[in-house]
């Protein structure tokens, strides 16, 4: 397979090196190879997660230095009032190519290049930046929660590095919240003690964030001196229905309150999900029914209104609900496993490998699928799913117009057909028969079904 990108490796890893020696090019003729020719050809083998994250490694090098970073914003409410206590800040990559990546796609590459330090304080700045701005303009003095990673702490001299940045900008440390995970915790326990009561000193409060994801949870509590749990949203969806999820939840909330730590419940979606938190006391709250990640310009206008209401969150994309709209949709009894290819990159043919994904449901306009691979939503490049239905192999053509993220790290994308009249015709002849076959026999598997969940299948 053989790929053809202009200037990969302005900054090549050791690793990218090895590659290169790996195909019997050393690196004194790879030099004279870059002088003579600005491309760069790879004919080892990769998949499509793979070689995008071959890609993104080398981008990240200059993504600070093209801004291409951004920070979001994302209101943590007090649940009983509504009031807005603080916000947390979250950085996005906008890739020129491949869009809004999010951190859980970027960050394992930063750590491993070391770019999270510069990363880490460049957030850090904007962050600054924006505070100030927000309170010169009188907004009400609410809190700031940024997150940082194992690497970052662990620096000798993270501490005064943090002051250093907010000295810069005059202001109060008081104002700052830093997030931790527990994978933290499990490095040098000396060093992150003495970092916390540092920070602590000048008035910053210590998070635990995704309270409850690892195995040690309750036992970090009494190592460590945090001043807020933000329990995992995995523990919030489907209460009160999930009677396993409400009493963890439950129990954590009065945990916290016999500790005196304050408790945030993140990923809030739904009125089910705020009405049993409220019920239960919890002290704040986040997640989608109050407001997704925002840009700062459109959270000063949140902050202004001083207080976060519950909006009612539509996650389907505008275009998949005119599309919904003109034809019908077959929800699968199961999911459907197809295998996708990129056709097309900007009018460009590129063979980039094949991946499997499942498609949940499909209709003459579109289809929608979960994959465990993020995908630009970009009517420029060109999908094609092949799958079976009816005996019969399918295959149609789309481009992403919506994108979902779903849990355990997978994600659910809406495509548009781009099939000609004749194609979208064939297709309705078989859907018309599989809605008549699916209305006589519910468990109805005539089909490249798979019977796991979509997290057993992916795994």
């Amino acid at each position: 397979m053989a790929f053809l990108e202009r200037g990969l490796l302005s900054k090549p890893s050791k690793k990218n090196e090895s590659m290169f020696e790996q195909d019997g090019i050393s690196k004194k003729k790879q030099t004279q190879i870059e002088e003579k020719n600005p491309y760069k050809y790879y004919s080892f083998e990769l998949n499509g997660q793979s070689y995008r994250d071959f890609l993104m490694k080398n981008d990240l090098y200059y993504a600070i230095e093209k801004d291409e970073m951004r920070v979001l914003y994302q209101p943590i409410v007090n649940l009983k009032s509504g009031e807005i206590l603080a916000v947390e800040a979250l950085v996005r990559w906008m890739h020129p190519d491949w869009g809004l990546i999010l951190p859980n796609e970027f960050i394992h590459l930063a750590d491993e290049t070391g770019l999270i330090i510069d990363i880490g304080k460049w957030v850090l700045r904007e962050v600054c930046k924006n505070y100030k701005r927000w309170m010169d303009k009188g907004l009400p003095p609410i809190k700031v929660a940024v997150n940082f990673s194992g690497i970052q702490f662990m620096e000798s001299d993270f501490a005064d590095n943090i002051k250093a940045i907010i000295d810069e900008y005059e202001l109060d440390p008081k104002f700052l919240i830093i997030e931790i995970t527990e994978n933290i915790l499990l490095k040098n326990t000396y060093k992150l003690n003495s970092h916390i009561e540092s920070l602590r000193s000048l008035g910053i409060q210590i998070a635990l964030n995704n309270f409850g994801k690892g195995f040690s949870s309750f036992a970090y509590l009494n190592s460590f001196k945090v001043d807020i749990i933000k329990l995992d949203g995995s523990f919030i969806k489907d209460v009160p229905f999930d009677s396993t999820n409400s009493a963890i939840v439950e129990s954590v909330i009065h945990l916290t309150k016999k500790l005196n730590i304050k408790m945030v419940a993140e990923g809030i979606e739904n009125w089910d999900q705020l009405s049993y938190l409220k019920y239960l006391n919890c002290h704040a709250g986040q997640g989608y029914i109050y407001s997704e990640a925002v840009d700062p310009e459109k959270i000063e206008r949140i902050l202004a209104r001083k207080k976060c209401k519950p909006i009612i969150v539509n996650n389907t994309g505008e275009s998949l609900t005119e599309n919904r709209r003109k034809f019908f949709r077959i929800k699968l009894p199961l999911s459907l496993e197809a295998v996708l290819e990129v056709l097309e990159v900007k009018g460009n043919q590129v063979n980039i490998g094949k991946t499997k994904v499942l498609i949940k449901d499909i209709g003459p306009g579109g289809l929608c699928f979960i994959s465990n691979i993020k995908f630009p939503a970009r009517n420029e490049i060109i999908l094609q799913f092949t799958f079976q239905l009816l005996e019969e192999e399918i295959k149609v053509r789309g481009y992403i117009i919506r994108i979902r993220e779903a849990k355990n790290n997978l994600y659910e994308y809406g495509v548009e057909f781009t099939i000609d009249e004749n194609e979208r015709v064939n297709l309705i002849r078989i859907l018309n028969q599989v809605q008549i076959k699916i209305r006589k026999n519910i468990m109805f598997s005539e089909g490249s079904f798979v019977s796991d969940s979509d997290y057993a299948y992916f795994k």
